[in-house]
């Protein structure tokens, strides 16, 4: 388990009360409103409000001005440069903060991805797996499960209680039915130390570095294409309206 994944368990534990009495579309969007909700919450208490709100009146003071100005150019340059230096100055005590901010956010967004991007296949559906790079040693375990074609393979999505084997040199490199619908796997990289492949690594020494599978992807809007379907649009819109709205409800300068 990765560093992002470790609030994985209880993020889980709290959709699966809620998936009893609510679909899944009302439960992405209320991961998103949480999401916008701590990003407002941890930025207000690590900004310095008034400080920001003093630099914001003067701002629009000096705006003023400008609006109103009617002299030489050489005149107005003094107003303008005084305004553009309280403007890096406001953005100077609120860049730390909202950097720092989208940190408790990335632990929601690791586990929302995993928890509605994918799902598994039917027993008996195709799945199309290609590899990378391409290798001929590569066999399937029954055979006649999958079909080559093109740089991959065509596989029948086994029931519960089979197995179909991807192999090479006699290892098993990846079996089906996965445990968790992950469309990749992959050598472990540094970057698993943060977030972590739940259906586990390929070993250092094999052919491939890459298995990937065309799972199908969860889709909840029954509208537009298919990136407006996926759970990024449904999650991310509701956390920016959500934050806009906190900024908005909780005067956050």
């Amino acid at each position: 388990m990765g560093l992002l994944d470790l609030p994985g368990p209880l993020f889980g534990a709290v959709d699966g009360a809620l998936a009893n009495i609510l679909p899944p579309l009302v439960r992405l969007i209320l991961w998103g409103v949480l999401a916008g909700w701590l990003t407002m919450l941890v930025y207000r208490l690590l900004s310095n409000q008034e400080k920001i709100g003093r630099l914001k009146i003067e701002q629009k003071a000096q705006q003023k001005r400008i609006a109103e100005f009617d002299g030489e150019i050489g005149e107005l340059m003094p107003l303008v440069g005084q305004a553009l230096g309280t403007g890096f100055r406001q953005l100077g005590l609120s860049l730390g903060p909202a950097l720092l901010a989208t940190i408790p956010v990335l632990f929601l967004v690791v586990w929302v991805a995993g928890a509605f991007g994918y799902e598994l296949p039917e027993a008996g559906s195709a799945v199309r797996v290609t590899v990378d790079p391409p290798s001929a040693s590569l066999r399937w375990q029954p055979a006649a499960a999958a079909e080559r074609e093109g740089d991959g393979w065509m596989v029948r999505w086994p029931k519960a209680g089979d197995v179909l084997a991807m192999t090479s040199d006699g290892a098993s490199l990846l079996d089906l039915p996965l445990t968790e619908p992950i469309p990749i796997i992959h050598k472990r990289q540094w970057w698993n130390v943060l977030i972590a492949n739940p259906i586990g690594y390929l070993p250092p020494e094999s052919a491939p570095t890459a298995i990937h599978l065309e799972l199908p992807a969860r889709s909840y809007l029954g509208f537009g294409p298919g990136w407006v379907r996926n759970w990024a649009f449904s999650f991310f819109l509701s956390f920016l309206v959500a934050s806009v709205a906190f900024k908005i409800l909780l005067k956050i300068d």
